[in-house]
């Protein structure tokens, strides 16, 4: 190493060094886990030898040549896999298959997953409608005396505290959102902190993935899911006037398919129940509507990949 130098090209050098093959394959493993919902090593965060052996060391392997003689090129190897056999499996359940591979460590079928925090509150922004068009613009909001402090000439410095989001912020995009590092997330974020949203500040290549009974909680009671069932509720009966196509309405744009016969039926009995139960209700057929568009956007099909 040069004297005058730090060190730090020829460490550059080395790790993207084509006959250093970890640092492909680390890469190559995480861009799998992002696909296909568990790396080929599943301890994505570690490949010491405490950590997980991959299941295809051979696939690994040859993928991540593949990558290096692609030139590293991100695009190339996503298109790779997005086009394989194996990535575009449906997620159907196979009894003799399961039984031979009951954790599907041989890709007879895609992984159900549950989306991620920001795309679930930005899939309910958008089915209600509500979801801003936008490039975010500045995440913190310092326009707002509130959110500042030693502004006054005293001896203390300029400080931020987020204590009052801007109005828009409710409708935009969460990745525009900011994040207030360890600690709770408040606000339009709230969502990220119940589905598992990974803090900035810690060490994490995949997300945990936990199903607690605070989540169910939270779509049953939260505000956001509230308003946005009363957004989407509205949509549909504006789109139609008849009942079963509101349904089929309903259907598209919350699961992105048609609704299926014995679906119209269930949704009409649960319709009929409704009126009595809400018989003290100034506007009786939005709020029947609402608690249907509520039950929709917390389903499983809604909430992950199925």
């Amino acid at each position: 190493m040069p004297a005058d130098q730090s060190g730090r090209l020829q460490v550059a050098d080395w790790i993207a060094d084509p006959l250093n093959p970890l640092t492909a394959r680390v890469a190559v493993n995480r861009i799998w886990q992002k696909l296909f919902g568990f790396g080929i090593v599943h301890s994505v965060d570690y490949f010491g030898t405490r950590g997980d052996s991959p299941t295809h060391p051979e696939l690994l392997d040859r993928l991540a040549a593949d990558f290096v003689r692609d030139g590293w090129s991100q695009k190339r190897l996503i298109r790779r896999l997005a086009l394989s056999r194996a990535y575009r499996m449906g997620t159907a359940h196979d009894a003799t298959a399961a039984a031979k591979d009951p954790d599907n460590l041989l890709l007879w079928r895609m992984n159900r997953r549950r989306l991620d925090a920001e795309a679930i509150r930005d899939g309910i922004l958008l089915v209600s409608g509500r979801l801003i068009d936008s490039s975010g613009g500045p995440s913190l909001p310092l326009e707002y005396e509130e959110n500042t402090g030693g502004l006054t000439g005293n001896v203390n410095p300029p400080s931020f505290a987020l204590r009052k989001f801007r109005a828009e912020q409710e409708f935009e995009r969460t990745v525009y959102l900011p994040i207030v590092r360890a600690k709770p997330q408040a606000g339009p974020a709230q969502l990220r902190e119940v589905f598992d949203f990974t803090q900035p500040a810690t060490f994490a290549g995949m997300r945990s993935q936990t199903v607690v009974p605070t989540q169910s909680l939270y779509l049953l009671n939260d505000g956001l899911l509230r308003a946005r069932a009363a957004d989407t509720a509205r949509l549909v009966l504006t789109a139609a006037a008849e009942r079963d196509s509101r349904l089929e309405q309903l259907w598209l744009r919350v699961l992105n398919r048609p609704i299926r016969p014995d679906e119209i039926a269930a949704a009409a009995a649960f319709l009929d129940r409704l009126p009595p139960l809400l018989a003290g209700s100034e506007q009786l057929e939005l709020d029947v509507w609402v608690e249907l568009c509520h039950g929709l956007l917390s389903t499983n099909e809604f909430l992950h990949e199925l």
